[in-house]
């Protein structure tokens, strides 16, 4: 027994020192993506405001020229469509978690992993992927068979400023009002060729089309399964460079990878940032 409570005690000591270590960090790498936000706002000019459906959408341009001029140009709408963010080969990001309804957990998770990502391609779908139990399912048997819609698959509607993506039924109306989410950013990838964003799209197409399912478990079972971010971060490693090397790495721990971690691989840079102000107004700012 008393060897018991020893083993136990060490197990609770090393768990809060690397929690302590976790929390850190990531207090560190929020700093860091409110400074970059901060940045890329300031390079940024007031450009219009479109009111539709009795929502006010405020958009901002920064000047490509004052903000990663060599890098591949890309239009920021769809079909010159302020309501389709989105050019082939963006990353959206968001790290508020989809769960406010549960006070404390949506804390954490938002805090430590963030919500969810997605990934562009030609015709502003998205490629994306979510752990979310269908009624009757459960977790044990999505980790051993699979669920039935937790697999990548293409979302033909683009719902990041989509106004009426939510009811004020819904339990997280509260939290991210009528939109998705009341807060995101996008990031494109540095030196990326149109080539290479082809090369990445295919992958995500080849991901759809065997229906690869949802990672539960995260660090395990990672042969043919992905979570959000990791569907990104594995994709771009496809992508290899003249020594058939990985060419981009964004998990940079190499453990989980992380909405932080996407924002802050080093080889990332923001492309988009928007919010929900108190007033109900959307701030778009967008690189030209």
């Amino acid at each position: 027994m008393r060897r018991l409570k020893k083993v136990i005690k060490f197990a609770l000591i090393v768990f809060a020192g690397f929690l302590m270590f976790l929390t850190g960090q990531t207090v560190a790498e929020t700093i860091k993506i409110n400074y970059e936000i901060k940045k890329f706002k300031k390079k940024s000019e007031y450009e219009k405001e479109i009111n539709i459906d009795g929502a006010t959408i405020k958009f901002y341009k920064v000047s490509r020229e004052t903000y990663y001029p060599n890098e591949l140009a890309r239009d920021p709408f769809f079909d010159n469509d302020p309501l389709k963010p989105g050019a082939e080969g963006d990353i959206f990001v968001t790290r508020q978690a989809p769960i406010p309804e549960y006070p404390g957990f949506y804390e954490f998770v938002s805090f430590y992993f963030g919500g969810h990502a997605v990934y562009f391609g030609k015709n502003n779908d998205m490629y994306e992927t979510f752990g979310f139990l269908t009624e009757g399912e459960t977790l044990i048997g999505a980790i051993i068979n699979g669920g039935e819609t937790t697999y990548v698959q293409i979302e033909e509607d683009n719902y990041w400023l989509d106004s009426k993506y939510r009811r004020e039924h819904e339990a997280a109306y509260y939290k991210f009002g009528s939109y998705y989410r009341s807060e995101w950013i996008g990031v494109r990838i540095k030196g990326i060729t149109i080539e290479e964003i082809e090369q990445m799209t295919a992958f995500m197409d080849i991901l759809v089309e065997k229906e690869a399912q949802y990672n539960h478990l995260y660090i395990f079972n990672t042969k043919d399964r992905y979570y959000c971010t990791d569907m990104v971060s594995r994709g771009l490693g496809t992508i290899t460079n003249s020594n058939g090397e990985s060419k981009y790495n964004l998990n940079r721990d190499g453990i989980v990878t992380t909405v932080n971690d996407l924002i802050l691989s080093g080889q990332a840079y923001i492309s988009f940032y928007a919010y929900l102000d108190k007033n109900n107004v959307m701030h778009v700012y967008y690189i030209d």
